[in-house]
């Protein structure tokens, strides 16, 4: 029985060596991929950093020979560096090796925007070659870009160290078993000696066993059993306990995790989260949405092989060479696979780990449409109120210094140039007015202060609002009102305004003797103001346009008339205010119609 459990013993101790040393191995091999790869990008980074217009110079023997020097150790094979036509400006290889690497290889590394790495077998061996490569810059721009080759160490399966260091477990796990093996014979050897006493007198009597020359009774030995297995226990029991708040802190720890993980997932921009290397260590589902990836595709990818933007990989990788700055600044670009007009602004911070000292880049894409878009309109908005306001302030101006210097002595004359004054003035403070109630409007400030209005006084004042206006260009005024007028539940003087600014742009815009008409009438619960005229007309592209602000058409007839572009925007900022609505139809040259719909709502003159 004893040679069977020898061999057994044997050959389970010769496959665990086994196992042990292909795990060490593998091991060694992990350890060499890891350790080439932080040699090769700190190498790469380091070498960048060198001006690429020194190499053309003197000084490249000496940093070439300082190269060699210190990195002959560190499994060194090539070094190219080429200036920013891809021509080679030092070459630090064998000629058969150069020969030897692969064309997709070398083209994918001088089209690098940023660190890249990438690994191949020389052709006709086994040796595995890995390759970086960076872009190197100069004021921004693009100068040029190293290769540097490292070849990864062999791993031998029994090297010198990996049999010491077996040999020395081997001595330690036969020393256990020994020490083991007589441990438990000595510790039953006192069972043993009782078992054979049980044997040979096959007595009823109290058993009683020899021990060291003396006589002992079976309750000691099982008291001592007793007690060791107690210790066994309590030594269990402690270990489960820690056990137990090992797997609370890991679940505590997953539960932060998860939930971290969420609230990146929840942000509308993009995030992703890279090593000191850029590798991408984490990337958020918005960011996933945008590139059309899944996480297996770029989780441990480089960031540049990710973001096949060379804009945005450009300055991510610029700013590497910086190293201290905890804050990187923006950059606005485009993403190809967005729609057309989306625009992303892209920004970077540090993140910094012990000592103060950087550990990797966070690196937020946010989709910055909507702000230019309003940069834009800002800028347009206080180009165009500037130009509309300046027209008639100089207009003012001219007329009033002309004036007051007595150049203009007729008394017909300087009456004319004080209505031109007059009116100059009065569209200075209709603009304002309107740029005002524009601005309340758009801004939520501007309240209704609604009453009864009655109609009929209402359609009268309008009407006289233009009539001196209209018998000047003979324009005939035409009124359809009913027996009847409807109550209406408005601002008064708001509406007013809004009615107006239709009427005016119809007796601006209709030649002479033409016709406007005002009508009024109830239909279906709403008051409806109908203004139509037989004017110039507006097209079928401009009518889309027309309550945007500014908005000026292109026919000649119209920009010849003064105008800011803001009326009919105020009109129907105000109307939509009130809950109604505002509808146009046109025919160029026939003439244009204008329905404002404003709802009827329930008033009451006093308690009942």
């Amino acid at each position: 029985m004893k040679p069977r459990i020898s061999i057994a013993l044997l050959a389970i101790f010769i496959i665990g060596v086994a196992i042990l040393t292909l795990n060490l191995k593998q091991k060694d091999e992990k350890q060499n991929i890891q350790e080439i790869l932080s040699k090769g990008n700190y190498l790469a980074s380091l070498i960048a950093l060198y001006p690429i217009m020194e190499f053309e110079s003197d000084k490249r023997d000496y940093f070439l020979r300082t190269l060699t020097e210190y990195t002959t150790q560190e499994g060194f094979v090539y070094l190219f560096i080429h200036d920013h036509a891809g021509n080679a400006l030092v070459s630090l290889s064998s000629e058969d090796l150069s020969s030897k690497i692969p064309k997709d290889i070398q083209a994918k590394s001088i089209a690098a925007t940023g660190l890249l790495k990438q690994t191949f077998e020389v052709r006709g061996s086994k040796d595995k070659i890995f390759e970086f490569a960076k872009p190197v810059y100069k004021n921004g721009q693009r100068n040029g870009t190293i290769r540097l080759g490292l070849e990864l160490p062999s791993s031998s399966l029994l090297s010198w160290e990996r049999i010491s260091f077996l040999a020395m477990i081997a001595f330690l796990i036969l020393a256990v078993l020994l020490i083991g093996y007589y441990g438990v014979t000595l510790a039953l050897k006192p069972l043993k000696n009782l078992d054979q006493f049980f044997v040979t007198t096959g007595s009823d009597s109290k058993p009683a066993v020899k021990v060291s020359g003396r006589v002992v009774g079976i309750a000691p030995i099982i008291d001592d059993l007793e007690e060791y297995l107690s210790t066994i226990k309590s030594k269990v029991k402690l270990i489960e306990t820690d056990n137990v708040d090992l797997i609370s802190k890991l679940g505590v720890t997953t539960f932060e995790k998860n939930k971290i993980v969420k609230i990146l997932d929840s942000i509308n921009f993009g995030i992703i989260i890279t090593d000191i290397q850029e590798n991408i260590d984490h990337i958020n589902a918005y960011m996933l949405k945008l590139l059309d990836k899944k996480p297996e595709d770029v989780i441990l990818q480089s960031f540049s092989a990710v973001i096949d933007h060379s804009e945005i990989t450009s300055f991510v990788s610029h700013d590497d060479t910086v190293g201290q700055s905890k804050t990187i600044s923006g950059v606005e670009s485009i993403f190809p696979e967005t729609p057309p007009g989306e625009i992303f602004k892209v920004s970077a911070s540090y993140l910094v780990g012990g000592e103060n000292t950087p550990i990797g880049k966070i690196i937020s894409f946010h989709n910055a449409t909507v702000e230019s878009l309003a940069e834009k309109a800002k800028h347009e908005f206080i180009a165009h109120v500037a130009h509309e306001i300046l027209t008639p302030i100089t207009n003012i101006k001219s007329y009033s210094e002309m004036l007051m210097d007595g150049e203009i002595e007729d008394i017909e004359l300087q009456k004319e140039f004080y209505n031109t004054i007059n009116e100059q003035t009065n569209r200075l403070a209709d603009m304002v007015k309107n740029l005002l109630n524009i601005s309340k409007m758009e801004m939520g400030s501007l309240t209704l202060d609604k009453g009864l209005v009655k109609t009929d006084g209402f359609f009268e004042d309008c009407i006289s609002s233009i009539e001196a206006s209209a018998l000047e260009k003979n324009i005939t005024i035409e009124k359809n009102q009913p027996d009847i007028f409807p109550n209406l539940m408005a601002d008064k003087d708001l509406m007013k305004t809004a009615i107006i600014n239709v009427l005016g742009n119809a007796l601006k815009y209709t030649p002479p003797n033409g016709s406007i008409t005002l009508e009024i009438s109830e239909q279906d619960r709403m008051v409806v103001f109908d203004i139509i005229d037989t004017g110039y007309g507006i097209s079928s592209e401009e009518l889309p346009h027309i309550f945007e602000k500014f908005y000026r058409s292109d026919n000649p007839q119209v920009t010849d008339q003064d105008g800011s572009g803001l009326g009919l925007a105020t009109t129907s900022e105000i109307v939509h205010l009130h809950g109604g609505e505002i509808n146009v139809e046109s025919t160029p040259g026939r003439g244009t119609h204008f329905t404002i719909k404003l709802p009827m709502e329930e008033f009451y003159l006093g308690e009942t």
